[in-house]
């Protein structure tokens, strides 16, 4: 085994790949379609209070984005190396509200890195797999249920009393809630 530290050196700085173009621009067509089906999938299947559409816009140009940054990185050990270091001090300051968002995104992210690593066959047959399921979880479950809605409300304090001695409310067994503005 060489163990010259000029041999190492070279080895991570002289790592270059060549990228075949046809296959690149293909890759990047695909992951593009993906990420455009997977939007569609996720406003017509998805259960979050937010504008699904706007965030589902998302997916494209994060699923392209991490497609290219593979393409170029695993080339070289020292460019993944360097990006494990750059992402590791990213603060991403938008709150995910909700878990489904969240997977979304990291499916977004999954086609970008299974095109990035021209696997397309095997992300194609996730990509339908996983929407399969998706689409069987929304035709076979019982009944709609409806989300939580969350009001913040701003303004005037209001205090809330209940009064169960009157009994001509709609409350919870005949108690009447009365609001006062102060």
């Amino acid at each position: 085994m060489n163990t010259d530290p000029r041999s190492l050196l070279n080895f991570f700085a002289a790592q270059n790949a060549e990228i075949d173009v046809v296959w690149f621009i293909v890759h990047f067509l695909l992951a593009a379609l993906f990420s455009y089906l997977l939007s569609k999938v996720y406003v017509h299947f998805g259960n979050a209070l937010s504008n699904r559409e706007m965030f589902g816009r998302n997916f494209m140009i994060l699923s392209m984005t991490t497609m290219l940054i593979i393409t170029i990185v695993k080339s070289s050990v020292a460019l993944s190396l360097g990006l494990v270091g750059a992402l590791s001090i990213i603060r991403f300051r938008a709150a995910i509200k909700e878990p489904e968002e969240l997977s979304y995104l990291f499916f977004a992210i999954a086609i970008g890195l299974g095109m990035g690593s021209q696997q397309a066959l095997i992300t194609g047959v996730a990509f339908l797999v996983v929407v399969a399921i998706l689409a069987l979880r929304h035709f076979t479950r019982p009944g709609e249920t409806k989300p939580n809605l969350y009001l913040t409300l701003s303004g005037k304090k209001i205090r809330r009393g209940l009064h169960s001695s009157d009994h001509q409310g709609a409350g919870q067994g005949g108690q009447r809630f009365q609001t006062q503005a102060y």
